[in-house]
């Protein structure tokens, strides 16, 4: 791992992008090829400080908050499919470079940079799938479709939970184990762009013929898909499935860690798999 001294020059730094949305933070550290790395469900780009940390300056890691997450603005339209991908495509174009690029994504964010690698081939030399679920469409509840419409109440509720929220994230962080900024970007969250983004890239019943697109790509794109056996927010069953989809992908099964193994493991199996892959291409 580094030292505190390299830690310095890893430590990831934000800069804002104007969207047809709002604002939206990018997060970069490191220097060489570019890994685009996108949060999860209730994240932020700050999610992969740890990998930055771990992989030093062997890549350029692009972290974006996406809409209605971390330091964001909450959208002013729906988050849907075609504006979180239009959102990456923003990022790549502005921050990336010409070369080719890596795509990583944890849980909801690995569903995310598979559509994003389907729709440039030619441009993702590589794609992490982290503890990512197969498209469902009944994977929201009534409480969550709801949110998809919050009412005055449910958003007045959130505006209180996101006041107090700073107050207790640091002994929650402490007790989980997590990194004090991850814990603090979860309560920044957008009650409706949560809804959203579920919807679009896990329980729209119109996601799963997307994703057959997948299947088209080749053994040229090296693939890892990646989950803990002791899961109880994505089932195991999900990497099988992923794995019917691109049967040329790399499957690793870790016994323990569960949905925040990166975290758990520093991120080594993914810094592993980066630096193997950064050496064979």
């Amino acid at each position: 791992m580094p030292t505190r001294e390299d830690r310095s020059s890893t430590a990831l730094r934000g800069s804002w992008l104007e969207r047809s949305w709002g604002r939206m933070q990018v997060w970069q550290a490191g220097t060489g090829p570019a890994v685009l790395a996108v949060h999860g469900l209730g994240g932020s780009g700050r999610y992969w400080q740890g990998l930055a940390d771990r992989i030093g300056d062997g890549a350029t890691i692009l972290a974006p908050d996406l809409p209605g997450f971390g330091r964001s603005d909450p959208p002013t339209e729906d988050v849907d499919r075609s504006l979180l991908l239009a959102d990456l495509d923003a990022v790549v174009a502005r921050f990336a470079g010409d070369g080719p690029i890596r795509v990583v994504g944890h849980s909801l964010g690995g569903v995310l940079a598979a559509l994003w690698t389907s729709r440039h081939p030619d441009r993702v030399s590589g794609l992490a799938m982290a503890a990512s679920p197969f498209p469902d469409a009944t994977a929201m509840d009534v409480r969550s479709r709801a949110d998809l419409r919050p009412s005055s109440g449910r958003r007045a509720a959130a505006r209180v939970a996101r006041t107090v929220w700073p107050a207790i994230a640091v002994p929650i962080g402490w007790a989980r184990g997590y990194p004090t900024d991850v814990v603090v970007d979860f309560g920044r969250q957008s009650v409706r762009a949560r809804a959203w983004t579920m919807w679009s890239l896990w329980s729209d019943p119109d996601l799963e013929q997307e994703i057959e697109t997948l299947s088209m790509l080749d053994g040229s794109t090296a693939t890892l898909l990646a989950h803990a056996r002791d899961d109880r927010t994505v089932s195991i069953r999900a990497n099988a499935a992923w794995g019917r989809v691109m049967p040329h992908a790399e499957r690793r099964v870790l016994d323990e860690g569960g949905h925040q193994f990166l975290l758990r493991s520093g991120f080594q199996p993914l810094a592993g798999w980066l630096a193997r892959e950064a050496t064979d291409g």
